[in-house]
């Protein structure tokens, strides 16, 4: 009898074990992955390039029987540009890319590249740089989970010049000019006289076509795959840097759902992403320009590519307000600004940049 119950338990074991064996290899978990850009922009076509069969393949690496099932709902399937925080934030997307230039209300302290303009064209140092101050700078990871977002890494962009309808040759040019930029980039143009419009890569054409402005403040890889030089034919190369803009970002209460293991492999996958943004990115922005004067020769009105002098770009760095300064003062009360702006000014300088403009000096 004791040899009957010997043989029982352990045959029970065994059903145990396999059962939670089998239980293991059907884990399935199902993520939707979204933006409300297209994936022709780079850092929205890197999510299902990129990252997405990076975390597929380290998933299986991990050989537990964990699957992920992907809904990718690129190109504003799900949402528009002034919804990209929410719907990370309320679960519309388990993972989303956030535009925190339009979110400055939610994420005052995620604007602190926006406020140092004229530091470098390397969006690789900007996105290793912003990358890093998410480690070891508390705050900004915070805001991220103030708003139920798990923040897994930097997008940027390519540095911005001058598209517009008509030519601009000089800095008093922008004086009653409108222009387009998304957010609080529009601050760029404060004591220029030009009066900035709010909207994004998915609206200027509609804009600069209907006389809503008379151009943009944009960047090259941005404006090429939407046609924008169509209706804004002359590029001026003003180079007022690269720019982190926002970031790949997963609804708080779906990560925590994941294993440890996995939370591990989408927030490494989610560096990787931006460390590959950073090289696209440079490839293709000198293409972008090229390709751009190629695609309009035949226009009606060509594509032109001008240049800023040196003495004009001085003017419109030194004409801006100090708003580093400002932003520090305004937004104290909301986190340790002083700390960011020196803390970012720093970083770059110790990877070689020499700022047009020494914000934090002047704080």
């Amino acid at each position: 009898m004791q040899k009957r119950q010997i043989i029982q338990s352990a045959l029970c074991a065994v059903l145990l074990a396999t059962g939670v064996m089998a239980a293991q290899a059907q884990q399935t978990f199902k993520l939707t992955i979204a933006s409300s850009h297209p994936p022709a922009i780079p850092w929205v076509g890197l999510m299902s390039t990129v990252f997405v069969p990076e975390v597929n393949k380290r998933v299986a690496e991990l050989n537990k029987g964990y699957k992920i099932e992907w809904r990718e709902a690129y190109g504003g399937q799900l949402y528009k540009a002034n919804a990209t925080l929410t719907s990370v934030e309320q679960g519309v997307t388990d993972i989303g890319w956030v535009f925190h230039n339009l979110e400055a209300a939610k994420m005052p302290l995620a604007q602190f590249g926006t406020v140092t303009p004229f530091t470098t064209d390397d969006v690789r140092i900007i996105l290793d740089v912003v990358n890093a101050m998410h480690e070891t700078v508390p705050a900004l990871k915070r805001e991220w989970e103030r708003n139920n977002a798990v923040f897994l890494g930097a997008t940027g962009v390519d540095s911005y010049h001058l598209f517009t309808k008509q030519p601009i040759r000089s800095y008093d040019e922008l004086k009653g000019r409108k222009i387009s930029a998304p957010g609080s980039i529009g601050l760029w143009l404060r004591n220029s006289g030009a009066v900035p419009v709010d909207g994004s890569l998915t609206s200027y054409y509609t804009d600069i076509q209907s006389g809503v402005s008379d151009g943009t403040v944009s960047i090259a890889t941005g404006i090429l795959p939407n046609k924008i030089y169509e209706v804004a034919p002359h590029i001026t190369k003003v180079n007022i840097g690269a720019l982190y803009i926002g970031g790949m970002a997963m609804n708080k209460d779906s990560y925590e759902k994941l294993p440890k293991e996995v939370q591990q492999i989408v927030r490494d996958a989610g560096k990787l992403y931006s460390q590959e943004l950073g090289k696209v990115l440079m490839q293709r922005y000198e293409g972008a320009l090229k390709a751009m004067v190629d695609a309009g020769a035949k226009q009606s009105t060509p594509v032109t590519l001008t240049e800023f002098s040196a003495a004009e770009r001085a003017k419109w760095v030194k004409t801006m307000p100090n708003l580093a300064a400002d932003w520090v003062k305004n937004n104290a009360s909301k986190g340790p600004t002083k700390e960011i702006v020196t803390t970012y000014m720093n970083e770059l300088r110790k990877r070689g940049v020499t700022p047009a403009r020494d914000w934090d000096k002047e704080l």
